[in-house]
């Protein structure tokens, strides 16, 4: 599934902390979007907002802005209210993992926009008559309260994990028994070289060292680093063995 995030839309309705609306900019930029739309905001060109927006000032300078919630989603095809508090309003309900799988289809021809409301009390119901869907981040405590940025950071990710989650899956390579069992007998010739002697027995001090790798889930490259260890520690054994050998001589 892709987004076209050129048709996504961030809207923030009265935005009052100028550090709220520079870490909003900066979330929508980690996440690959650039689209922010700020109904009548409070002064945000100060150098808190431009802080807090770090690297993504051009989203600051580039926000758009409208006087009331109905110019800004005039043009929007499909809008979502972003709200905690239930409302008597029969609009269709997502949470944030399932409008990420709403939108993104409609976002490919249509414009769509998130709307989060005012730090201190959210949105009117008059403003929430103007979207189409209501959108609720689950929360353990009875009255959650997340930061409005928080809040634009959590819908960007979803966005992105839907949109673009599969791209960089991580392909495991473990490591084979065989390449284990080198591993253990490097190691024990290494523990060896300093007269190191398990508590019970070798079988079950690599039983136990098996488990730890065990669960790591060891893969190719990690056995690999281990025995860079364990060549380290052999060539340092040996260097030192050598610099003894010279220093007996001379003393005989």
């Amino acid at each position: 599934m892709r987004i076209n995030s050129k048709n996504v839309h961030f809207i923030l309705v009265e935005p009052h902390t100028p550090g709220n609306i520079g870490a909003a900019a900066r979330a929508l930029k980690t996440m690959g979007f650039n689209n922010l739309v700020l109904v009548n905001p409070g002064d945000f060109n100060t150098p808190e907002a431009r802080w807090m927006a770090h690297a993504s000032e051009e989203i600051l300078q580039k926000a758009t802005i409208f006087d009331t919630l109905q110019d800004a989603v005039g043009d929007k095809h499909f809008v979502a209210a972003a709200t905690q508090r239930e409302r008597g309003f029969h609009l269709p309900y997502f949470t944030p993992a399932g409008l990420a799988e709403k939108i993104i289809p409609i976002s490919m021809d249509h414009q769509v926009a998130i709307v989060f409301g005012r730090e201190k009390s959210g949105l009117t119901n008059e403003e929430l008559g103007s979207c189409d869907a209501i959108t609720t981040i689950p929360a353990q405590t009875s009255h959650p309260s997340l930061n409005l940025s928080q809040a634009v950071m959590i819908y960007c990710y979803e966005l992105f994990q839907t949109a673009y989650g599969d791209l960089k899956e991580y392909k495991y390579k473990l490591a084979s028994r065989q390449e284990l069992e080198s591993l253990y007998r490097h190691m024990r010739e290494s523990l060896e070289k300093v007269n190191f002697v398990p508590i019970d027995s070798w079988e079950n001090f690599t039983m136990r060292f098996s488990r730890l790798l065990g669960r790591a889930q060891t893969e190719v490259r990690d056995v690999r680093v281990w025995h860079k260890i364990f060549k380290s520690f052999d060539e340092y054994i040996t260097q030192l063995e050598k610099r003894l050998q010279k220093e007996q001589k001379k003393t005989d």
